[in-house]
């Protein structure tokens, strides 16, 4: 079977597409008012090592949630491709695959090392601290964490409890001040205390960044869309320890 890639998906009414993909992530939309999950997000990777999101809306989890498995390869056939406008959207695309009660999932085997784990698409953390309002997708960043303060409690409005961590990530030149909330603040501290290899060197993915008016400063925080990886194996990663081992003398 031939199949299609990203970059030859058309916003239409047809549904006899067919790609074959990677799940990079896999997160769930919660309607704040109810706390039920209004539908699933899903990030693919093609061959061409594009990314593209798709949409699961929530009559539609039981039949299709269950097949995906971050890191797996598919092939997807029938589908719609829809326009993405979402608001704060995990990555800078006009595009995003919709399943419907058609769509056929096949989980495929063995070895598909023409796509990758991930990709990112990295902010230089030089543009971060003149970001604008109008910003409205995620970003991601890669940079070395420095600055580690212990997870300290907040409150907030109706006198809501929640818990934040706060770090720098540099790349030698810039640094850029992240704030991680609740639940992702303690993985990330857990993940940051287990970690061998220093300098530790973090990329996240769909991030937002949150400009202080009064202040001037933008501080990078995590969305519902948000993943880290530390120490990833990826060749920025790789490229900027090198770059702290020169400048360090080591």
């Amino acid at each position: 079977m031939e199949y299609d890639n990203f970059c030859d998906l058309e916003v239409s009414h047809k549904q006899e597409w067919n790609i074959e993909v990677r799940l990079a992530r896999r997160w769930e939309e919660i309607d704040i008012e109810n706390g039920q999950v209004r539908g699933i997000h899903l990030v693919f990777i093609d061959a061409s090592h594009k990314r593209m999101h798709c949409w699961i809306k929530s009559t539609l989890i039981q039949q299709l949630d269950a097949k995906f498995v971050p890191s797996e390869m598919y092939a997807i056939h029938n589908f719609i491709v829809a326009p993405f406008t979402e608001k704060y959207k995990c990555f800078e695309a006009d595009k995003q695959i919709i399943l419907t009660n058609l769509t056929i999932v096949t989980k495929l085997q063995g070895s598909y090392s023409l796509i990758p784990q991930n990709v990112f698409e990295f902010t230089n953390l030089k543009k971060i601290p003149t970001a604008e309002e109008q910003d409205t997708h995620l970003i991601d960043i890669v940079g070395i964490v420095q600055n580690v303060q212990p997870i300290s409690p907040v409150t907030r409005g109706l006198n809501k409890a929640h818990r934040v961590i706060k770090f720098e990530v540099t790349d030698l030149i810039h640094n850029v001040n992240i704030c991680f909330w609740d639940d992702f603040a303690t993985n990330f501290e857990d993940e940051y205390n287990e970690q061998l290899d220093h300098p530790v060197i973090v990329t996240i993915s769909s991030c937002r960044m949150i400009r202080n008016n009064y202040t001037g400063l933008t501080t990078v925080r995590n969305a519902s869309a948000t993943s880290f990886e530390m120490n990833a194996n990826v060749e920025r990663v790789q490229t900027l320890r090198s770059r702290f081992w020169e400048v360090h003398g080591i």
